[in-house]
């Protein structure tokens, strides 16, 4: 993701599709957020972009409030509890379907309550 902006209760995600390289490529990866981790799933917003230069997705998830960055061990911990086995690289897991990477502080939230809230990841279909 790109740019990213926020309000009260939403987040929006502007994506230039440099790192995924179609839209077909990023829906995919989304539907795949969308199945691992259903409580921080994305809703296609809008489409964006400069006048005949390019074209931009824009894509909303709600806002995880009162949270901050989960540290590595709690990360570990959830994502055993969701079936994945931790692989040599920090931040990335498997199971037999799916290999999930950039698994991290900066990209896991924990709310008050203890509840963790995955708001990016790479995905791959094994």
């Amino acid at each position: 993701m790109n740019d990213t902006y926020v309000s009260d209760n939403t987040i929006f995600k502007v994506n230039n599709l440099f790192n995924s390289g179609s839209i077909v490529k990023l829906l995919e990866k989304i539907l795949l957020h969308d199945i691992i981790f259903p409580n921080t799933s994305y809703k296609f917003y809008a489409f964006t972009g400069y006048d005949g230069r390019s074209i931009m997705p824009v894509l909303q998830q709600d806002r995880i409030s009162d949270a901050h960055p989960a540290n590595q061990e709690m990360i570990d911990t959830y994502m055993t509890a969701l079936g994945f086995s931790k692989q040599s690289t920090t931040g990335k897991y498997a199971n037999g379907s799916f290999i999930v990477w950039d698994i991290v502080p900066r990209n896991v939230l924990v709310d008050e309550d203890g509840d963790l809230y995955v708001v990016d990841a790479e995905i791959k279909v094994i």
